[in-house]
């Protein structure tokens, strides 16, 4: 594994919200290296009274070209007395397995995780702007430029960058989302506010799993049906949550 070690932590407030970030055996980036597009992914819930500030946090990132935002509702707070109508358990799983493979047991909403390997408060942009920072610079020469495009009902996936030496399998996600949401909600710590909601995951399909030899292939489209005001996503990952290599979307 080339995941070591935790080297930061950050405490805010009264909770212990730690923004960890593993070291990687990684040289400098030279003038050649892959543009990369972060990733944050925003774990929140409509039964959450500290999120809506980081829902708009994440607005904010969806006009640029590059990072990605994506926002997961978690199912973990329903009980509360609201049913979140985006949360679904497995995105409550990719959450806590993301706190296991940082190995920090760190589950909190709201919840950013920057490129798959740092996690801050999602409210704090200064902290998801300075995290993006630093995994740009310990992921530099790991990043892999990726490519999707629809043709003749398959897709064809393409990629740049250093897959030769990759111990680590790479899965190949596919990520329905939906574009903007709003949500009256009726019970719960968020009782009787409108909340809105932008680049909604719906639903993730591990569509592949990418060897080192792989630099250009067809995957037959996986059955997705998008309605209008949805786009997919695909996010090239070490495992199933660890660092965040590549990412692309395809509207």
């Amino acid at each position: 594994m080339w995941i070591r070690s935790i080297v930061q932590k950050v405490t805010i407030g009264v909770f212990c919200l730690c923004a960890l970030m593993p070291i990687y055996s990684l040289h400098a980036a030279d003038d050649n290296e892959i543009p990369h597009i972060g990733v944050v992914e925003l774990f929140t819930s409509q039964g959450c009274s500290s999120c809506p500030p980081a829902d708009l946090v994440l607005k904010s990132y969806t006009g640029r070209s590059d990072v990605i935002a994506l926002s997961y509702s978690v199912d973990y707070w329903d009980y509360l007395g609201w049913k979140d109508t985006y949360g679904r358990p497995e995105h409550s799983k990719r959450q806590r397995d993301y706190a296991r493979t940082r190995r920090d047991g760190a589950v909190y909403t709201p919840q950013a995780v920057i490129n798959g390997v740092a996690h801050v408060n999602g409210a704090h942009k200064a902290l998801i702007d300075k995290q993006l920072k630093q995994t740009y610079k310990f992921l530099a020469d790991k990043f892999i430029g990726l490519s999707v495009v629809e043709s003749n009902g398959d897709l064809r996936v393409e990629i740049e960058g250093p897959l030769k030496g990759q111990e680590e399998p790479l899965v190949l996600w596919m990520l329905r989302v939906k574009d903007v949401g709003v949500v009256n909600v009726r019970r719960g710590e968020n009782g009787g506010r409108k909340l809105a909601y932008h680049n909604i995951v719906l639903g993730a399909t591990k569509i592949a799993t990418v060897e080192p030899s792989n630099k250009s292939f067809r995957i037959k489209q996986p059955k997705v049906k998008l309605s209008a005001g949805e786009h997919s996503v695909f996010l090239l990952q070490v495992g199933a949550t660890g660092p965040i290599l590549g990412a692309s979307m395809l509207n």
